[in-house]
Formats: structure tokens, C-alpha cells, sequence
């Protein structure tokens, strides 16, 4: 439609042509903007984010660390076992005295002695006793052996006197016919009743004897049982008192020393009193670790963090006797919840002390977290240290894993979860 001329003409301007000159800076900036948005979006994709709780412990042994206390007051007058060393069940730790002094002397040595003599004469009644009964049973059964001879002669002499009797009887029917027949006199034959009759009483006096003897053993044996009885109720009243006595001496000994013992075997360790030391009721001496008995971590979570604490949790832990910068972190793993809190006025006055220094925790409720321990020792300079029963150290129990993305849209994921839920 139009000439060439004129199209040509439309194309030029007067100025020239327009040509669009871009800096290299532009081009430099542009790409690290366009990779960093790229990174930023990687990292928040791929990245990601554990969520821990942190809290306070120390390391105990498994079976626990016993803290061995006086049970009384007094001076420390002997320690029986050194701090380090190895002790069994029932083994003397400590002698605590107590003895109290007067011009005379000790005064529980006094008592003692009043006591052991108090001991002496009873037992020598109790010995005096037993020589009684022995002797009156030894004198009853000589009786009784004397009566049995004479009782075993008691048959015979009535079966010679009954014969005596019936000769007697015969003679004096002999002596009534002959009498009838006036051959011999009416005296004579009294004579013969009256010997009848003397030797039918002989019979009669034996047999009354006999009766008596017999008796007489009954009573013998009655006696016997009351001297036993008495016997019995003398040594019973004796022992009862000596048990008294024995009480009383050992009271006072308890008085004068006490022995702390080791109520199991195991390792003493902190053992913080001297020789000549004035210790109280409840003061501290010693602490006990049982034998082959690993270290764990106890943590004490606070209850506003134990909600998602569950067993199997990996927890990374800072020793503060080992800097984690310079010998890194010890590993381990949750075992154990505990079911119920604690108040801090109800954990142990270490316990407590040493949560008040690691994490300066007020006071609240706290859970027990057990921890198993992936290795027991720390290496550092190139050698092994052994973790000891009491280390101070912090926690963090890791919780939930996610990308980073994922925490960044958690709220919006929390309002589609109720949502959902709520539908």
C-alpha cells in the first residue's frame, strides 16, 4: 500500500537507534540473589531442626550412692576404713564415742561396770540354783532307791508272817479241842489266841508300812516336780533379769560407742570427717557406692518440660567437670521416667544443691530421668578418665525431630489439624 521510502523512513529516528547497555555488577547480583533464594529454599527444605528439652543432674550409680550418717552424737574415735577402699556388708566404718567424763572417771564406764557386776551376780544365782535343785534330786532319788530295797523285802516277810498265821490258827484249834477235853487249860489256849493274834497284827503293822512307803514315794516324786517347777520359775525370773541386764549394758555401750557399718558391699568414697571430730546426729560421713555397679545420669526435668519425654529419647550430656568444647559431649539414652514429681524440698539436700548450682532452678516439681550411659569414662590428653558418682552436668534430651520448613508452618498445620479434627 505504501512505497518502500516511506516504511524505511518510519524505521529511523532522528536521534539514531536506541541501544540498552547492561552493567556486569547487575548481572553478578542477580545471580547471587537468584542462588541464595535457591539456598535459602534448599536449606529450609532439606535442613532441619531437633527439639530438646535442657535440664540439670549429676551422675549416680545405678543401684544408687548411699550416704552413710551418724546415728547419734559424739567424737569420731576411730574411722575403720579409708576413703577409697573397698568394704563388705557389716564392715566397721566409723566408731563415734560418746563418753562423758566426771572427777571419778568415765561416767559410762561407771555404769558399766556397775552393770557387768550386777551381771556377775546373777549368773552366780543361777549356778547356785541349778547346784540346788541337783542336790535335792539327788537326795529324793537316794530315798526313793532306799524305800524300793526295803519295799522288795516287804513280800517275803508278809508271806512268812501269813504262814506264822496259819500255824498259829491251827494251834489254837488244837489248843480249844484239846481244852474241850480237859487236857490242858483254859490259860493255855488263851496263850495260843493271843499269839494268833499278835502275829495277825505283825501282818497288819507290815502292810500299813508298806502303805506308808508307798506314800512317802509319792511324795518324793512330788517334790521332785515342785523343786523342778520352782526350778524353772527361779532360772525364768533370773534370765528375764540377766536379758534386762543385757539390754542395759548394751544401751550403754551404745552410749559410750557407736559402730557405723556398711549396710552393703561396695566402694567408700567422700569421706569428709577427721579423727577427734565433733559430729551430730544425721551429720554426714561417708558415702557408699555398691560393687559392680555402673554409673547412670540422674536428670531433674522440670514438670512443664517432662511432657514429651519418653523412654528410648537420645540425650546428649555436659559434664561440667569435663569443658564440652575441649572433650565433647557423653551420650546417652532415657531408661526410665519417674512416675510422680518432686518437690525440691523433697530431693536430698545434694540433690538439690546441685540442681540449684547447674541450672539455678527455683523451687518447683521436678521428674527423675534416668540415663544409660554409652561409655564410662571420658578420653582426654590421651587417656581414659573414669566418670565418678556425684559429676555435675547438663542435658538435653532430644524430642522431635523436623525440617526446617515443617517448624515454619507448624501453626499452620496445628489450625488444619484442629480444623480436620474439629470436622
Amino acid at each position: 500500500m505504501f512505497r518502500k521510502e516511506v516504511n524505511e523512513a518510519k524505521s529511523k529516528s532522528r536521534l539514531g537507534n536506541v541501544l540498552i547497555i547492561q552493567p556486569i555488577s547487575y548481572t553478578l547480583i542477580s545471580c547471587f540473589g537468584i542462588s541464595l533464594a535457591l539456598a535459602t529454599l534448599a536449606f529450609g527444605y532439606f535442613g532441619s531442626y531437633t527439639k530438646k528439652a535442657t535440664a540439670g543432674g549429676l551422675l549416680m550409680p545405678e543401684q544408687g550412692l548411699l550416704r552413710i550418717s551418724s546415728t547419734g552424737s559424739g567424737i569420731i574415735s576411730r574411722i575403720e576404713a579409708a576413703d577409697g577402699s573397698q568394704v563388705e556388708k557389716g564392715q566397721p566404718l566409723f566408731v563415734i564415742s560418746a563418753e562423758r567424763h566426771s572427777v571419778e572417771g568415765g561416767t559410762q564406764k561407771i555404769i558399766s561396770e556397775q552393770i557387768k557386776h550386777r551381771e556377775v551376780l546373777l549368773k552366780n544365782a543361777r549356778s547356785l540354783a541349778d547346784e540346788r535343785l541337783a542336790s535335792q534330786i539327788r537326795m529324793a532319788d537316794t530315798r526313793l532307791r532306799s524305800l524300793n530295797d526295803e519295799l522288795a523285802q516287804f513280800p517275803h516277810e508278809i508271806n512268812l508272817l501269813e504262814r506264822r498265821v496259819q500255824l498259829a490258827k491251827a494251834h489254837h484249834a488244837r489248843q480249844i479241842e484239846l481244852s474241850a477235853a480237859s487236857f490242858v487249860s483254859v490259860a493255855q489256849t488263851q496263850q495260843a489266841e493271843a499269839d494268833m493274834l499278835a502275829i495277825q497284827g505283825q501282818v497288819e503293822t507290815l502292810r500299813r508300812a508298806k502303805a506308808t512307803m508307798h506314800r512317802e514315794m509319792l511324795e518324793l516324786e512330788s517334790i521332785k516336780e515342785d523343786s523342778i517347777l520352782r526350778h524353772k520359775s527361779d532360772i525364768s525370773d533370773i534370765d528375764n533379769s540377766l536379758s534386762l541386764i543385757r539390754q542395759d549394758l548394751a544401751e550403754n555401750n551404745v552410749r559410750v560407742e557407736q559402730v557405723e557399718v556398711a549396710p552393703y558391699s561396695g566402694t567408700l568414697t567422700g569421706t569428709n570427717v577427721q579423727l577427734g571430730q565433733q559430729v551430730t546426729a544425721g551429720s554426714l560421713l561417708s558415702s557408699l557406692i555398691p560393687s559392680d555397679s555402673d554409673i547412670a545420669a540422674h536428670i531433674y526435668v522440670p514438670a512443664k518440660q517432662a511432657g514429651f519425654i519418653e523412654v528410648g529419647q537420645k540425650v546428649s550430656l555436659r559434664y561440667a567437670a569435663y569443658p564440652y568444647q575441649k572433650f565433647g559431649m557423653g551420650k546417652g539414652v532415657v531408661a526410665h521416667i519417674s512416675k510422680s514429681p518432686y518437690a525440691s524440698q523433697e530431693l536430698p539436700v545434694h540433690i538439690s544443691s546441685a540442681l540449684q548450682a547447674v541450672a539455678g532452678a527455683p523451687a518447683q516439681l521436678f521428674y527423675r530421668i534416668s540415663v544409660d550411659l554409652e561409655a564410662q569414662d571420658v578420653i582426654g590428653y590421651g587417656k581414659s578418665h573414669q566418670l565418678q558418682a556425684g559429676m555435675l552436668l547438663e542435658a538435653d534430651i532430644l524430642q522431635d525431630r523436623r525440617r526446617l520448613y515443617e517448624w515454619l508452618l507448624e501453626p499452620l498445620f496445628s489450625i488444619t489439624g484442629k480444623t480436620s479434627h474439629s470436622i
